[in-house]
């Protein structure tokens, strides 16, 4: 087993051994009934739970009652045990009969709840025959027998889960409470004792099946969770066809389902979050399964970063990352926060990022660093107002981008001398688009008429004309009318393995020279050693292009992070003003799931296939620094 899957099976619980009720509001567990020969007889050989005493008196005279709910893939158990010496009965099967009812609420994607009534009207050996009915109407199918016990009576009934149409594709957040009626005679009520004196609707306590009682065992009753989550939404993110509840208790996420890893195991993961304040299911790649947003605010009160991710449940039925996006900046002197929101773009569901409040930030003394492995919060000094992420060929990213005027503007120059600053990128006009170059260069690079993946202008070489900037497949594109005499285009192709492993492209200038680099964050995918399971690690780079009349070339790459599996080393990039442009700034980040102790990888002190090394936590440096020399970027 590899470091990551083993962390992976170490997050999810199996729960065979099912545990205690859930809290006091619950009376009733079910009782998995899985693999037993269930003979309904009346005789609770198979049920090796303990009853549940109806110990509320709801009308009249109470009598001693105890219950059970059982269940498998097909059925629904329950069982009775009553000290009623006189059974009370006719053949309608009447509401003022002897009978046990079984009030049964099956929660829905709405948050509603629906609720079914089952009545379980034992019979009268020789005299009347025992009924089962749902809303009023007779079961086919069911079974229900009764057997004399002293003082009194016990039976069992069996009940298809076909009886409730919602059962069908929900069986995990049920809400049950169990009553019995003792007649003294046929429409003359003597006592109705319950579990629950609720009759409808959330009042019901929770019916837990196997994996919800394991949650609350193992990890909600242990860690003080309580048993009302921050958020909760019944989704299918496991492909059964049955629904999944996915639910977020303090920093916790869970998964618990009737179908999911047999109905017997739940998933939790430790987000080591300060909070999660937004949670949120969508189906991003039409497969019929919701992926899972969620956003985890990492820092302390005074000083936190949110950040937007997306899991999506696998074969493996574990909920991988495969997207995340910084959303909000707050310190002591200023916040940003970005907005996000659901669209639908191309029939699917969509993610979009958009500017949203900010205050106290000021553009030309801003010195925050911008997140290294995962696109940045948008800033208002920024011309991009939104982006659109979501799901495109085999992976999950940019999908549309939109421009417009910045909502905020230096107050000064960020360097005192020197020219003035390029103008931010933005989407081309129809003269910059220059319509005969790019036919050019798709016919040279073979794109025919797919769409790039980035596009904007900005001056970055040559006189003050806007030069335009196109990301096609892995090529950066720059051609305009002021560069190269307007007649020839340049690229560079970035060294990642697929598009799709560009995440982000800006400009911003970063030289000094008064015109605009590239800046680009992508991530590098490398098989590991066999030590290490074989499995693929993740390098998260930031890359810095710049362009002249001699074409497009890099000036400056650096790893930012790096994950395996479940494991992460989350590093920082701060672009800050110098004596000369701008200088970087690579910062020590956080650890998530290694230490310095378990960290498999030997630590860089030189360039890593051409990255400039990730700065670990524990090497007891806090930043590195790098100035422009007037050709490239070196450490100070």
């Amino acid at each position: 087993m590899t470091r990551a899957h083993a962390l992976l099976a170490a997050l999810v619980v199996s729960v065979s051994g099912v545990a205690p009720a859930l809290g006091s509001e619950a009376s009733l567990d079910a009782m998995p009934l899985h693999g037993e020969k269930v003979r309904v007889d009346g005789v609770f050989k198979e049920w090796k739970g303990r009853m549940t005493r109806l110990s509320h008196q709801v009308q009249g005279t109470a009598i001693r009652v105890e219950g059970m709910v059982g269940y498998d893939d097909s059925f629904l158990y329950v069982a009775i045990d009553a000290a009623d010496t006189k059974l009370a009965r006719t053949e309608g099967a009447g509401s003022g009969e002897d009978h046990a009812l079984l009030i049964l609420g099956f929660p829905d994607e709405s948050g509603q709840l629906k609720t079914r009534r089952l009545f379980l009207y034992p019979g009268d050996p020789g005299k009347v025959a025992g009924v089962v009915k749902v809303d009023g109407k007779v079961v086919s199918g069911a079974t229900l027998v009764e057997a004399p016990s002293k003082g009194g009576i016990t039976f069992e009934a069996k009940v298809p889960w076909s009886a409730f149409p919602e059962a069908s594709r929900v069986r995990v957040g049920l809400r049950a409470a169990l009553r019995y009626t003792d007649a003294a005679a046929p429409g003359r009520i003597a006592g109705v004792v319950a579990t629950s004196p609720a009759t409808a609707g959330l009042s019901l306590p929770r019916l837990p099946l196997e994996a919800e009682q394991g949650l609350q065992a193992s990890l909600l009753g242990p860690k003080r969770l309580g048993t009302k989550p921050a958020f909760s939404a019944l989704v299918n993110v496991a492909g059964d066809g049955m629904l999944e509840q996915v639910a977020v208790y303090g920093s916790y996420l869970t998964i618990t389902g009737p179908k999911y890893r047999g109905g017997k195991q739940f998933y939790f993961s430790d987000l080591s979050a300060l909070a999660v304040p937004r949670v949120l299911v969508a189906d991003f790649d039409g497969d019929g399964r919701s992926e899972i947003v969620l956003v985890r605010r990492l820092g302390s009160k005074e000083k936190y970063r949110d950040v937007l991710e997306v899991r999506q449940v696998g074969a493996d039925e574990v909920p991988t990352l495969i997207f995340s996006h910084e959303i909000s900046i707050v310190t002591k002197d200023g916040r940003i926060e970005n907005e996000l929101s659901v669209t639908k773009h191309g029939g699917k569901a969509a993610l979009v990022v958009a500017q949203g409040k900010s205050s106290g930030f000021e553009p030309d003394t801003y010195a925050e660093p911008r997140a290294g492995d995962m696109p940045p919060t948008l800033l208002p000094w920024e011309s991009v107002q939104s982006r659109t992420y979501g799901w495109s060929g085999s992976g999950f990213g940019l999908l549309d981008e939109k421009a417009g005027a910045p909502s905020a503007k230096p107050k000064k120059p960020a360097v005192s001398e020197g020219p003035p600053p390029p103008p931010p990128p933005r989407p081309p006009t129809a003269d910059e688009l220059q319509d005969r170059l790019y036919a050019l260069y798709r016919k040279d690079r073979g794109v025919g008429q797919k769409a790039p993946r980035f596009d904007f202008v900005t001056d970055v070489a040559g006189d003050a004309a806007m030069e335009r900037v196109l990301v096609h497949d892995r090529d950066i594109v720059v051609f305009g009318k002021g560069y190269r005499g307007g007649t020839s285009f340049a690229y560079i192709t970035v060294g990642v393995a697929d598009a799709k492993d560009i995440l982000d492209v800006t400009a911003r200038d970063v030289t000094g020279d008064g015109k605009a680099e590239i800046v680009v964050r992508a991530v590098l995918h490398a098989k590991a050693s066999k030590e290490l399971g074989g499995d693929v690690v993740t390098r998260h780079a930031l890359f810095v292009y710049r362009a002249t009349d001699t074409g497009v070339g890099r000036v400056f790459a650096a790893e930012t992070g790096r994950a395996l599996g479940e494991n992460r080393i989350l590093g920082a990039v701060a672009f800050l003003p110098s004596a000369r442009g701008l200088r970087i700034e690579l910062r020590a980040g956080r650890a998530v799931g290694w230490t310095e102790k378990t960290y498999p990888f030997p630590t860089d002190t030189t360039a890593a296939g051409g990255l400039e090394p990730l700065l670990l936590p524990w090497a007891g440096q806090s930043a590195r620094v790098y100035v422009w020399t007037g050709s490239q970027f070196a450490g100070q």
